[in-house]
């Protein structure tokens, strides 16, 4: 006796009502809570606090790389190895960073006093005009001109500018920066604090400047917070104190720079379906949720609100953007670094030298070296 093939239609048919019965009661109920979305999501975020956790231990031995570096080596290196495991996208490991970097920006808001920054910082506001724009001009056209694409540009420029992974947080969901452009980004941007650490005492005692004059310097032209601090206290304790505070100056700009981008990208033809919007709507949609918490954060500490838990509030913003980071990391790839080739690398310096030798003719210029 013969039997003719099942049809295609009928063969459908009965995979469904067969998978339609696995879901139901025939599967235990630990193998149905494992399938269901929150667990999945639960796995992704427990895989990157993992991650985190091993990122922040490498950094006490290792403190000049710093959590965020080791945090996206990590997830890079878990993507290439296991990459059947963090490409199931019911991890929901992009999720996972968005809003791990969304929120630990708002903590670190928590940790900036609007009136000190106001007090003491306007001094340095047309000096971070002059450096932040030719940053950016050289960020952008040089990168247009090398042939990166313009997120890639736009990611290293800020951050280079501003303040490093922070920035570059902030403005990653603005432009809808992919990961590995973000973790390619922030990997330019702190190779060259870590150069910053060691080379920038030794040069500003070679230059022969004053504390003020190496404080300014060193804070306007290192890019992140930890590598301003270690290079302007290594060259002395008031050099230290200037250098931290021209670099909160600093890192307030981030909020007016972010909507700016926001604001320019239709107009420059870069963000697709939004040239025909209205400018209130494209201010309403320049100013993304987490920007404005971020403001309110930093004003709930001015006046006091948080009191005395802004160190810990502090901790816990860094403790999540190294967890969001190694988020960053488990979407990357070798192939996607090697695609992007060394010409990121080589604008990420030429922004930096550009930046540095800026601030340093504006200070000899005004003749406050």
């Amino acid at each position: 006796m013969t039997f003719a093939p099942t049809s295609p239609i009928i063969r459908r048919g009965t995979e469904k009502e067969t998978d339609v019965a696995v879901q139901g009661a025939t599967l235990p109920v630990e193998t149905r809570v494992t399938a269901q979305p929150w667990f999945r999501r639960a796995l992704g975020l427990g895989l990157c606090v993992l991650i985190a956790a091993a990122a922040l231990g490498c950094a006490e031995y290792a403190p000049l790389v710093g959590a965020p570096i080791f945090a996206i080596a990590i997830g890079v290196l878990i993507a290439n190895a296991f990459p059947s495991l963090v490409q199931n996208k019911s991890l929901k490991i992009s999720d996972t960073s968005k809003q791990c970097l969304k929120f630990g920006i708002v903590l670190l808001g928590a940790s900036l006093n609007l009136g000190d920054i106001a007090r003491t910082g306007l001094g340095s506001l047309p000096l971070l005009a002059v450096t932040m724009s030719a940053g950016l001009i050289c960020s952008l056209l040089l990168g247009k001109l090398m042939g990166i694409d313009w997120r890639m540009r736009c990611l290293i420029g800020i951050g280079t500018t501003i303040c490093g992974g922070s920035a570059i947080a902030a403005l990653s969901p603005v432009i809808r920066a992919k990961a590995e452009e973000i973790a390619y980004a922030i990997t330019v941007v702190f190779f060259f604090n870590m150069v910053a650490v060691f080379t920038f005492p030794a040069l500003g005692h070679l230059l022969g400047l004053s504390d003020n004059g190496f404080g300014v310097w060193a804070g306007t032209a290192v890019n992140d917070t930890s590598a301003v601090v270690a290079a302007g206290f290594a060259f002395s304790q008031a050099a230290g104190t200037t250098a931290t505070i021209v670099k909160l100056t600093r890192t307030t700009l981030i909020i007016p720079l972010v909507l700016a981008f926001g604001l320019a990208l239709p107009v420059l033809g870069l963000d697709e379906g939004a040239g025909s919007q209205s400018l209130a709507k494209r201010v309403y949609a320049a100013v993304p949720t987490f920007i404005i918490l971020f403001v309110l954060a930093a004003t709930a500490n001015t006046f006091g609100l948080i009191g005395s838990h802004a160190g810990q509030v502090q901790l816990a913003g860094r403790l999540v953007m190294v967890v969001a980071l190694a988020a960053v990391g488990l979407q990357g790839n070798w192939r996607a670094f090697v695609g992007a080739g060394a010409r990121p690398l080589v604008l990420g310096l030429a922004t930096w030298f550009v930046v540095a030798a800026s601030s340093l003719a504006v200070q000899q210029w005004t003749g406050s070296l």
